[in-house]
């Protein structure tokens, strides 16, 4: 990896880091996880993570500016979450010297917070990559209530990430808190998933998510990956993808 600036600093309580390439090409990407406490004092998942290492190092080697925050954990996309990266963009965006239309790479929950991000339109979206993406949340939580120790666990997230009392989650709130507005203009979008994916299961959420976008006329792709690939093999589409949607500035 050519030499990074990792910049490690707390923003309004949450733990962040900048990774400020050596020979940055104007761009930057916010990664959105898809698991908690993904960011601490002086470490990442990011740099931890030997697959999500070697992706890192791929954006940071072609000349991108990475940020990425712990979020308050199992957020499921909630208004705190989203306001949040709202601001820690705007601060990127603010101190660095980069375009003001930016990537965002999401796996797992963290795509439910992307969506929003793009419906919310605060924060000027270039491009979206969404990884084994939970789009439909009625679908996991389909899934989750054939387990009740799981199910119990995932309203109690719920809970607490909405401020809505337990007994009052059900199938119909959660969609109400989590359907993609397929009325809106989407930002170019890259769906890559495992085919052998069982917690956010492919006809479940990204074929589904592609089936409905195309209704639509939007931009969506539908990448899939093979049980034996690494995280980091998806370094090369990830990095190609964006650089076709920075021609027009």
């Amino acid at each position: 990896m050519v030499d990074v600036d990792v910049r490690y600093f707390k923003w309004k309580g949450k733990w962040s880091v900048k990774f400020l390439p050596e020979k940055p090409n104007g761009f930057a990407v916010y990664l959105l996880s898809g698991q908690d406490f993904t960011v601490e004092d002086s470490s990442s998942i990011w740099e931890s993570h030997p697959e999500k290492k070697l992706f890192l190092e791929r954006l940071l080697n072609s000349g991108y500016t990475v940020l990425t925050s712990e979020l308050n954990p199992h957020h499921w996309g909630n208004e705190a979450a989203c306001s949040f990266s709202e601001q820690l963009i705007e601060h990127l965006i603010k101190t660095e010297i980069i375009n003001k239309r930016i990537h965002l790479f999401a796996e797992g929950w963290g795509a439910i917070a992307a969506i929003k991000l793009l419906s919310r339109k605060r924060v000027d979206i270039r491009s979206m990559l969404f990884f084994n993406p939970c789009i439909y949340l009625e679908s996991y939580y389909d899934l989750e209530l054939q387990n009740k120790l799981y199910y119990k666990k995932l309203k109690h997230e719920l809970s607490a990430a909405y401020g809505m009392k337990p007994e009052r989650i059900n199938r119909q709130w959660v969609r109400q808190i989590s359907d993609p507005p397929l009325k809106e203009n989407w930002s170019p979008l890259l769906l890559i998933h495992r085919v052998d994916e069982k917690r956010y299961p492919l006809p479940s959420h990204s074929r589904k998510l592609e089936r409905e976008l195309i209704k639509t006329m939007q931009p969506v792709q539908l990448k899939l990956l093979s049980s034996t690939r690494r995280f980091d093999s998806i370094s090369e589409p990830t990095t190609l993808f964006y650089q076709k949607h920075e021609q027009i500035l």
